[in-house]
């Protein structure tokens, strides 16, 4: 089952004359698929895990945070101590 890298980039804050496509054909350059653009101009990228070994997270003037999650898997519970 693929494990897949997500990555948020906020297009309010692209650099001037920068258009978003750009910045989303650039991600897509470097293996991130776009998955969704909120209301709020905000884009949500993925790329598979053995893809993000080789490449770099999209470029970006922001600070991008990245999650790793397993597809389909719940999280394991939190132990009591």
């Amino acid at each position: 089952m693929p494990q897949w890298e997500y990555a948020k980039r906020d297009l309010n804050n692209a650099p001037p004359r920068t258009d978003d496509i750009d910045l989303l054909n650039d991600a897509g350059k470097g293996g991130w698929e776009l998955v969704t653009i909120t209301v709020n101009n905000v884009a949500y990228l993925k790329r598979e895990m053995e893809a993000a070994a080789q490449e770099s997270p999209p470029a970006a003037q922001t600070p991008v945070r990245t999650v790793v999650r397993r597809s389909r898997t719940t999280p394991p519970r939190p132990t009591e101590e």
